[in-house]
């Protein structure tokens, strides 16, 4: 029996994201030949705690959760090192880029890279952002390093002359288990996610100016934090103020908001995998696309494709979805079967084949 151990780095900082996800993913469905262990006693996070067979200490007595999290991580972090130093486990799978474990590592260790954005777009990222920094130590010590697309691996390879034997392509599995809620919010465009610098917010926003005010009963609903001041600063001057929505949406809303979209747009100008694609083909919602970085590679021909730096690019293709009903249900059949390509125990399966050969 191999034994995986995983630290407490991602678990510690989030309550929701893709990355907690996709490890809380892996560590339920790894096989009954692998034991498994997250070395932590606290998180809020709402995959892990779901998922694993433990129950996580919280701190109730404090509202804030940044606070909290940084109080997580510092106690999570000495029973991670401790762990570490007890070196009784075969394989260690870290859930963030800290190198903090490289003094007191003994057995294998194999690092999963989401994304490039750090090292593609540093000028994105304040001066004291060390991610890149620190990621690259780990991508360089690592025995074996996971990509979750090619695109990923390419810019490993490229960006900082790995060895291209050294890293494996695993796609993110996708298993949607939590049932849609029923809110309906009439007709409108989907934005999900944070709206900071490479999400491109601003400028798809602007490129749909003119659809919005050519059909004031149209909507954009964005999941996430409620609009800034300079946001409805923004919307104002656009005319558009009455027309944004800002939903903070847990799983069973967002599936809903999903299912009930005219489209789905995500304009970023680079991510590593795109999750929300495969939310949107599970949920039978047409996308648009980027057409860069990993976009075409995961939703191949089952989006509507354009130049993220176009605005008149991204206005006609969202035109040609919301306008022809013939080519959202075409989007829509071929997202279903997209989706059958990242199934969950695919992942899983290529993660510990990894492992076994470390």
């Amino acid at each position: 029996m191999i034994k995986i151990l995983y630290d407490h780095q991602m678990f510690s900082m989030q309550k929701f994201g893709g990355v907690t996800r996709y490890f809380a993913d892996l560590i339920f469905n790894l096989p009954q030949d692998f034991e498994k262990e997250v070395a932590m006693q606290y998180s809020e996070n709402h995959y892990i705690t779901k998922t694993y067979n433990q129950t996580f200490k919280t701190i109730d007595s404090l509202q804030n959760f940044r606070i909290k999290r940084r109080l997580y991580y510092f106690f999570n972090h000495q029973i991670s090192k401790k762990t570490i130093k007890e070196n009784q486990f075969d394989v260690f799978h870290p859930t963030y880029y800290n190198p903090y474990f490289l003094k007191y590592i003994q057995k294998p260790f194999v690092i999963t890279v989401h994304d490039m954005i750090h090292e593609r777009f540093p000028d994105f990222f304040p001066a004291y952002e060390n991610t890149a920094k620190i990621k690259k130590i780990l991508i360089n010590k690592a025995n074996h390093i996971i990509a979750v697309s090619q695109n990923t691996k390419k810019d490993i390879v490229e960006l900082l002359n790995i060895n291209p034997d050294k890293i494996t392509v695993v796609y993110h599995g996708y298993n949607q288990q939590i049932k849609a809620s029923n809110a309906l919010y009439g007709n409108y465009i989907l934005f999900v996610g944070e709206r900071k610098s490479y999400k491109n917010f601003y400028l798809f926003l602007e490129a749909i100016v003119p659809l919005l005010h050519a059909n004031k009963t149209l909507k954009v609903i964005c999941t996430g934090k409620a609009f800034t001041s300079e946001e409805i600063h923004l919307f104002q001057k656009y005319s558009i103020f009455s027309q944004l929505i800002a939903i903070q949406a847990n799983d069973s809303m967002l599936y809903s908001l999903y299912q009930n979209a005219l489209v789905f747009v995500f304009p970023s100008l680079y991510e590593g995998f795109g999750i929300p694609i495969l939310e949107a083909f599970a949920n039978n919602c047409p996308v648009c696309l980027s057409n860069t970085s990993c976009f075409p590679e995961i939703a191949q021909d089952a989006a509507q494709y354009f130049d993220p730096t176009d605005k008149i690019s991204i206005l006609d293709s969202i035109q040609k979805v919301i306008s022809n009903k013939e080519k959202r249900n075409d989007l829509i059949s071929k997202g279903k079967e997209k989706i059958k390509y990242f199934s969950i125990n695919e992942m899983v399966s290529n993660t510990c084949k990894i492992y076994q050969q470390l």
